[in-house]
């Protein structure tokens, strides 16, 4: 579901007649590359008019992945999570997050016959589908027993062509903060993979995708994962993700 046409532009602050001048030399330069490709570049409120439901994964008694119980997934996912809802806000789109502090959301789904992960997960699906969000994310930290395995996975439900589109452009944003510096040996995943495993997946009602961001397990992604600035990329990369579904335009 597209719902801005994409705008190809550049824009600059008020320059002077030398400092245009420069750049229109540059302009020129880029234009006759043979190498040179259209960027994308979003601004304003490219997300204007959407709703976008975000999941940080996990919370409270529930740390998900974890390296010596130091660096903790839960805290992670949150603190990309409320970065990419100021992103998102400044772009124009409305947003609600399951949770905004440390804990865990069994008690939006109160039957207590019901193990406290089960209504865990419940409870972010339910929040999901009363947000009647265009779109969720929800976002997680992965780990393996093979610690050459880096870099992100976005996974879609079968047979939801939007949420495999989401995934595509989510996933492309991402992956170069990881592959471009990946070693000789290890695993990149190039691409966003199908899944029907996930029950936040299957029984949400609007395209979304559940976001294994990196693997705690490799030390490289996990040397990444421990700085502020490299999540606040990660913001930005997902941010730019979801504009680029917002704004584009479905394959043939």
């Amino acid at each position: 579901m597209a719902f801005l046409r994409k705008i190809r532009v550049m824009t600059v602050p008020p320059l002077t007649w030398p400092a245009l001048a420069a750049l229109a030399l540059l302009l020129a330069a880029l234009a006759l590359s043979p190498s040179a490709a259209m960027v994308s570049l979003y601004y304003g409120k490219p997300l204007q008019g959407m709703t976008i439901a975000l999941d940080p994964g996990h919370g409270g008694i529930d740390s998900g992945a974890h390296h010596e119980s130091l660096l903790l997934e839960k805290e992670i996912v949150l603190e990309i999570g409320l970065q990419l809802r100021r992103l998102l806000e400044q772009g124009g789109a409305r947003v609600m997050i399951t949770r905004e502090k440390d804990e865990e959301l069994s008690k939006h789904c109160p039957d207590e016959g019901m193990a406290r992960h089960r209504r865990d997960i419940r409870g972010r699906v339910k929040l999901i589908n009363t947000s009647q969000a265009h779109l969720f994310i929800s976002l997680h930290i992965n780990s393996i027993h093979d610690p050459s395995v880096r870099g992100p996975i976005a996974f879609y439900a079968p047979g939801k062509p939007e949420s495999k589109r989401l995934a595509g452009t989510v996933h492309d944003a991402l992956n170069p903060l990881f592959s471009a510096d990946a070693k000789a040996g290890q695993l990149v995943h190039q691409a966003p993979q199908e899944s029907s495993a996930f029950f936040i997946l299957n029984e949400t009602e609007m395209p979304g995708i559940l976001l294994e961001i990196a693997f705690i397990t490799n030390p490289d992604d996990r040397a990444l994962l421990q700085g502020k600035p490299f999540r606040k990329k990660i913001a930005r990369a997902i941010y730019l993700g979801l504009a680029e579904y917002a704004c584009g335009e479905e394959d043939p």
